[in-house]
């Protein structure tokens, strides 16, 4: 798994990097909160998507269905979107800290 952190930790910081040149750092601790909320409300929502497509593909399995693969197809793909969105809050996340370490050497 220190692998797959260590891409993980280059994804944070290239989508952190991008994020940070197309918007100014969060003007304060309320509207970065609620960056970082909304991106865990998408993070969730994917999560409930490949849940929902593992019940099916599960069902499909115990009933004997040929073609459940594409069940595994769309869990594939939530658990990628997943991923990007949990990338997407920890960004969030360190664009929150360095934001409110600007606004304190500000003030």
């Amino acid at each position: 798994m220190s692998t797959i952190k260590s891409d993980v930790e280059k994804l944070f910081q290239k989508e952190l990097e991008s994020a940070n040149q197309r918007f100014p750092m969060f003007h304060s601790d309320y509207e970065g909160a609620a960056v970082i909320l909304e991106e865990i409300e998408e993070a969730h929502s994917e999560m409930l998507d490949m849940e929902l497509h593992y019940k099916s593909l599960w069902q499909t399995v115990k009933e004997n269905f040929i073609n459940t693969a594409s069940y595994a197809e769309l869990v594939f793909d939530d658990a990628i979107n997943l991923a990007c969105e949990a990338i997407q809050v920890a960004a969030m996340a360190q664009k929150f800290i360095g934001s409110q370490k600007e606004r304190e050497k500000s003030r």
